[in-house]
């Protein structure tokens, strides 16, 4: 390979060891304390890479044929092709084209080696992302590691991201479930706050849709968020529409503005919007911990509701009197008196009990179905008791500003339990799907 020889000898080494299958050999170019990146999986130490060198190339008869190298200081970028038995693993019948990043520490020992089928000599992000969907086991899908930058086209900003929040939509995402088929790779992420490159504070609003369409936003065919046909916010750089993006009020914080986007837009319009409740009214909140539930309890309580919810532990329960509410129930526990609105997040194991909690002639509002979407429901209740079923979808760009209004003057601090730098997002994401969480989790950049 004489490409090789513009190569650092220890990057030359490893790439001839691959060849002749000599893993010891491959190894000894890597230092003990080396990181080795594939698929977006990180394998650390000596041990790992020796397992993913006989898993992944020894086992496979895999070779390389370098065709081109690109050096930048420690950095050095191979182009080159693989072949191998790659059939039965991953129905690969043909060569293919990588991307081998390493860096390399002084003494020109490994110190990294990132394998993309992307050009990694060009800008990258740190990034949380999809490799594929799974229905049984999201999280193992998540991976931490560099995505290419994007250019934004004509319309669209680039955003610097420094907060954002996890929603469960991202779990149905790692679960490849979604309004649309999901193509992956796929950064995750809805919503959050950032900087433009001149230094504005903004966050993003979550809805896109067809450019031309006038009017709600929520009602518009076309209509996706973030993460769904477009890379989501959970990375370093976003590119957004210019209208999706908001200036951030110098009074509110980066990580408070992170979550509003998605959960709290949902629980503003839910209340504002679809209930047609007024103040003084009681509301029933199924759920006391949950991003939406949690944004409701607040809203609710500093727009002079009267908030009761249910919870599930004495733990959750005491969350809900602190974030505002007048009164909190086991759940599915029967109620003093009957509700004027109930608010459903869960689906299949609330449901019964807000059709049960509602009173004649209130309304149920329902944006989600965490537990199911098929839930047992007794028709002749609903209309001998003409009980308003409303459904709610995120919110428009007006309610989006007029939420960003009611937060600043109410001074309302949104519940965020958990704040976790960008590389613990999987940490997040797996609370989550254990029910555990305790409001918003954000996650910084």
């Amino acid at each position: 390979m004489p490409r090789l020889s513009n190569a650092a000898p220890s990057v030359a080494t490893a790439v001839r060891a691959i060849n002749k299958r000599d893993i010891t050999q491959f190894i000894s170019t890597f230092a003990d304390n080396a990181i080795l990146i594939d698929e977006g999986r990180k394998h650390a130490g000596i041990t790992e890479i020796q397992e993913w060198c006989q898993k992944g190339l020894i086992d496979h008869n895999a070779s390389v044929d370098v065709k081109k190298v690109s050096e930048i200081e420690n950095q050095t970028v191979l182009y080159l092709i693989m072949d191998g038995d790659f059939v039965a693993d991953y129905g690969i019948t043909e060569p293919f084209p990588l991307y081998f990043e390493f860096i390399l520490f002084e003494d020109g020992k490994i110190q990294s080696l990132m394998i993309t089928d992307w050009d990694s000599s060009k800008p990258s992000m740190k990034a949380v992302w999809a490799n594929h969907g799974d229905i049984e086991d999201p999280i193992s899908t998540i991976r931490i590691a560099p995505r290419p930058q994007q250019i934004p086209p004509p319309g669209w900003i680039r955003v610097k991201m420094q907060a954002v929040g996890l929603n469960y939509h991202d779990i149905f995402s790692l679960r490849g479930m979604g309004m649309y088929s999901l193509a992956f790779p796929l950064i995750l992420g809805c919503e959050g706050a950032g900087v433009l490159e001149d230094g504005t504070e903004v966050l993003l609003y979550p809805a896109m849709g067809d450019s031309n369409y006038r009017g709600d936003e929520t009602l518009d065919p076309k209509r996706h968020v973030f993460s769904e046909l477009t890379n989501g916010t959970l990375a370093e750089y976003v590119i957004a529409p210019q209208r999706n993006v908001i200036l951030k009020p110098k009074s509110l914080s980066a990580i408070n503005a992170s979550v509003l986007g998605v959960a709290w837009l949902t629980a503003y319009r839910m209340l504002f919007t679809k209930s047609g409740l007024r103040a003084g009214q009681i509301m029933l909140v199924q759920g006391s911990s949950g991003g939406v539930t949690t944004a409701l309890i607040q809203l609710g309580s500093a727009a002079g509701m009267r908030v009761w919810c249910t919870g599930r532990t004495a733990e959750k329960r005491e969350l809900a009197l602190r974030l505002g509410a007048e009164k909190v129930f086991e759940a599915g526990e029967q109620l003093l008196q009957k509700a004027d609105a109930v608010f459903d997040t869960s689906g299949d194991l609330t449901w019964e009990h807000s059709v049960a909690s509602v009173t004649t002639g209130g309304t149920i509002v329902t944006c989600g179905g965490h537990s199911g979407v098929l839930p047992p429901i007794d028709l002749r209740t609903v209309f001998v008791n003409q009980i308003n079923i409303r459904g709610s979808y995120l919110g428009t760009s007006e309610e989006f500003r007029d939420l960003i209004a009611f937060v600043v003057t109410k001074n309302i601090k949104p519940h965020i339990g958990l704040i976790l730098p960008f590389d613990q997002a999987d940490i997040g994401f797996q609370r989550m799907v254990d029910g555990k969480t305790d409001g918003k989790i954000v996650v910084t950049f």
